[in-house]
């Protein structure tokens, strides 16, 4: 668990459950709107549900981090992949997000995992290029009234160091 600055990062508890989901639709409200229509927001909300989330947790390794006593992101692993990495609009572009993805790929390390794979929504693409991750490929979704959803399929090689160290430490 890291413990600084007044935050923290924990593992997800139930308690998180309708937190987690209310900081997700906040974040997807916020961010997506000037990428996305009204239909791929809407399948995006669906998805992200509470049994979705909790789906996850049990399935995989999540995370939620603390400033203060506030949730202001979360971020999962489910063996090699990475889904559900969100982050308080109000709190973004402080590396946070970088401090979530840093702590599951160095969870993947030790797993023994060297390839990790994510699907990147539109407005979500720089932030993950900036961490290395490499465009498979774009994609979509249809979603209702015909309309589709874009996203990409991406991927990065985790790195440890020559002395064997976990490059991506937390």
């Amino acid at each position: 668990m890291l413990k600084k600055n007044n935050l923290k990062m924990r593992k997800f508890k139930l308690s998180d459950l309708d937190t987690v989901r209310d900081l997700i639709h906040k974040t997807i409200d916020i961010n997506y709107l000037p990428f996305y229509n009204a239909e791929a927001i809407k399948y995006f909300k669906d998805y992200h549900n509470i049994k979705n989330i909790l789906k996850a947790a049990k399935e995989g390794y999540t995370v939620v981090l603390e400033k203060g006593n506030r949730i202001i992101g979360t971020a999962t692993l489910i063996d090699n992949y990475i889904t559900r990495v969100f982050v308080n609009p109000k709190f973004q572009k402080q590396g946070f997000g970088k401090l979530l993805m840093q702590k599951l790929e160095t969870k993947a390390l030790v797993a023994g995992t060297r390839l990790v794979k994510l699907d990147s929504s539109l407005p979500a693409k720089k932030f993950y290029d900036s961490l290395g991750y490499k465009t498979i490929r774009k994609t979509f979704v249809k979603v209702e009234n015909g309309k589709k959803l874009d996203y990409y399929k991406m991927k990065k090689l985790l790195r440890t160091q020559k002395n064997g160290a976990i490059q991506n430490r937390f």
